[in-house]
């Protein structure tokens, strides 16, 4: 998916499923990242073009470390899941078997996504 931009993204909450829909122009590709049984995201910088540089799967404790400000913040305000510390919540995720599967963007739209399984659906036009 690298170079693909970002045409839309969708979420079903009640089916806990988000959806990223993709072009590439210089391959003339359609694309869909197909994320299941998700339990939060976060995405931020959108913008008119949004083109990826890469998606990858992280570790939760990178996913700890790197959101730690959010997670306090988002602790106030019901985050999907209760935790007493850190720790208790990457015990969680990881018992669980939630991905931390991180957006990287070459411009525009970055972010993350956990859910429990992802895939790359390409499709030639």
């Amino acid at each position: 998916m690298h170079d693909d931009i970002i045409v839309s993204y969708s979420v079903d909450f009640s089916c806990r499923k988000l959806e990223i829909h993709t072009y590439n122009f210089l391959l003339n590709r359609k694309g869909t990242i197909v994320f299941e049984d998700v339990l939060t995201h976060f995405f931020t910088g959108s913008l008119n073009v949004n083109q990826i540089l890469d998606i990858d799967e992280w570790g939760i404790d990178d996913f700890i470390k790197e959101n730690e400000k959010y997670l306090m913040d988002m602790k106030k305000h019901v985050w999907p899941v209760s935790y007493q510390n850190f720790q208790d919540l990457a015990d969680y995720l990881v018992t669980k078997n939630y991905k931390y599967i991180k957006l990287i963007s070459a411009y525009g739209m970055f972010g993350w996504v956990l859910a429990k399984k992802y895939a790359f659906l390409r499709r030639c036009l």
